[in-house]
């Protein structure tokens, strides 16, 4: 007698239940962080927040560590934010424009992963891994938009792609965002035009033309 292996059904009203549920529970983690801090919220808190059992929140994350992770990934795999968008422009400045749009909105969206990630990464070992690659994800983003403007020729007389990287990555920092917009009080868009005029002046030795400073 042939013994037929069970088969597995994956029904697809399924999986969406299981990702709304999963959103439904980061969402309610990064409202929480949010308010209170990442050391300030324990699980249960969030399974209260998300409206679902304690078990639920566990069956799809281990710790709070594995959340922030799962929101990192969820930002830096955002279309949007694709360094991509730079590589395909053609002009140097526009280029630099396009840059500072990305990096505002990813700064405007991972603020609370960042300060999840800066202060717990010492004393969690999931959160340190995470660390690291949230700030290797930032590097070779920058190191990509460059290359992208060194092969044009547009990096300043003197500037190597190094030091240009190196600029451009504290620059873009969430620390900068955090000390301009949150401490400070800029508005984002002010963040923006002064990460752009900036970036043309360090980078690309010029002051960018008006038409671009306005963006129209």
């Amino acid at each position: 007698m042939t013994v037929r292996p069970a088969r597995h059904y994956r029904s697809p009203q399924r999986e969406e239940q299981a990702n709304a549920t999963r959103r439904n529970i980061l969402d309610a983690a990064e409202r929480l962080f949010a308010e209170h801090g990442f050391a300030g919220v324990n699980m249960q808190r969030i399974a209260s927040e998300a409206g679902v059992s304690l078990a639920t929140v566990y069956l799809y994350f281990p710790g709070k560590a594995a959340m922030v992770s799962a929101m990192a990934d969820a930002i830096t795999a955002s279309p949007d934010l694709s360094v991509e968008q730079v590589e395909q422009e053609a002009v140097p400045t526009q280029q630099l424009r396009v840059g500072a749009g990305i990096i505002r909105r990813l700064n405007e969206r991972s603020w609370i992963v960042a300060d999840a990630l800066r202060s717990a990464h010492g004393a969690d070992e999931g959160l340190a891994e995470a660390w690291l690659l949230w700030q290797e994800r930032h590097l070779h983003a920058v190191e990509r938009a460059v290359r992208a403007l060194d092969s044009r020729g547009a990096l300043r007389e003197g500037l190597s792609a190094v030091r240009a990287t190196d600029a451009l990555y504290a620059l873009a920092g969430t620390d900068v965002f955090r000390a301009l917009v949150r401490d400070r009080g800029w508005s984002p868009d002010d963040y923006e035009e002064w990460l752009f005029e900036l970036a043309c002046r360090e980078v690309l030795g010029e002051f960018p033309p008006a038409d671009v400073v306005t963006g129209s």
